[in-house]
């Protein structure tokens, strides 16, 4: 539905009853980054992790952020993380990511992604 201020409120609220709901700082990131508020998306992305590690759609979604600020180096690195997590379903992903258009021509995706 697109109300991505919304949703930040709710997952604000979620994460005072539990602030170890890793889904809850994913998501929150990613509406985060729907709104052009990287840095915050990225904080939340980086909570997600402290409870997760494992999970590969906050590396991929943190690479999404920094692919659309132009920091390709971090983009990268963090694209690697979640291919090494999950390559299969990282890799489709990345062919497509519409955020990650900055970084697509560039020799480093190119090798992750072939």
């Amino acid at each position: 539905m697109q109300e991505y201020e919304q949703a930040v409120i709710s997952y604000n609220q979620a994460l005072q009853i539990k602030n170890d709901y890793t889904d809850a700082w994913n998501n929150r990131g990613v509406a985060l980054s729907k709104l052009q508020k990287y840095e915050a998306a990225i904080a939340s992305y980086d909570n997600a992790a402290k409870i997760r590690p494992d999970f590969y759609r906050i590396w991929y979604n943190k690479a999404r952020c920094y692919a659309l600020q132009g920091k390709i180096e971090l983009a990268i690195e963090n694209l690697k993380r979640a291919l090494n997590l999950n390559p299969n379903v990282c890799k489709e992903l990345a062919k497509s990511e519409a955020d990650l258009e900055k970084i697509r021509e560039h020799e480093a995706f190119k090798q992750l992604i072939s």
